[in-house]
């Protein structure tokens, strides 16, 4: 019975078993081919939103953790903490090369703020020189999201309002400029106040941590679960 159990134990996690999902999903094993430290490490206060499109997610469910890599060059280990930051996460229509420079026109209805205030960071730089390097700058959300890409792309918006001091400490994260079937673009400004700003198709190589809805047979397997636990504990206190 207790390697049944343990069977069951792993049916039921694996229903509910968190996945990672990296945009661009080309680079998940592989250099990026450019650098940048916006909106994490800038001298000025800065409003960025980065697209994501759908198509580079095989499942949806709840976002709670955002991590970036080093730059396989310039990136070095750090540790800053950034005063004051917002970032909110929603799904919008606009897509990768399509964002508009007027930042209100791209945040999506279910817009979510999932991070703000003191946000520390730091990366050990590890990995084969060149890159790539682990995903090690990690933000982990206070809400998480849930996004489903059958409803359109995902927008990540960060308000970076007090900038670490002193900036710079972090080198570049990695990233991508993607001009031939764009999957990721960008819009930013040195003015976390601005209404507009610039837009390009670079955007910071990004790993995302989802945990996927319970559903039907994941609901299944923990109510079997549950059942059995509660067996094995009546029998042990007849």
């Amino acid at each position: 019975m207790r390697y049944w159990n343990r069977a069951l134990l792993l049916f039921a996690c694996a229903a509910v078993a968190q996945a990672s999902i990296v945009v661009p999903n080309s680079l998940a094993n592989t250099e990026g081919g450019g650098n940048n430290n916006f909106p994490f490490d800038s001298t000025t206060s800065q409003r960025y939103q980065q697209v994501y499109a759908a198509n580079q997610f095989s499942s949806g469910g709840w976002i709670t953790q955002i991590a970036f890599r080093p730059d396989g060059i310039v990136g070095k280990v750090f540790s800053v903490t950034i005063a004051n930051i917002q970032i909110d996460l929603s799904t919008t229509g606009d897509a990768p090369d399509g964002l508009s420079t007027t930042f209100a026109n791209n945040v999506g209805s279910d817009d979510t703020t999932v991070f703000s205030g003191a946000l520390s960071l730091s990366s050990s730089d590890t990995g084969p020189a060149g890159g790539p390097k682990a995903f090690d700058i990690i933000i982990n959300l206070t809400t998480p999201f849930l996004y489903n890409p059958g409803s359109g792309n995902l927008l990540l918006d960060v308000r970076n309002i007090i900038p670490a001091t002193p900036s710079g400490g972090a080198g570049g994260f990695d990233s991508q400029l993607t001009l031939i079937d764009p999957v990721m673009s960008r819009v930013y400004s040195d003015d976390v106040n601005s209404a507009t700003g610039t837009a390009d198709t670079e955007g910071l190589v990004t790993a995302f941590t989802l945990v996927p809805e319970p559903g039907t047979v994941g609901l299944l397997a923990v109510g079997i679960l549950l059942v059995v636990v509660g067996l094995s504990f009546r029998r042990r206190t007849d």
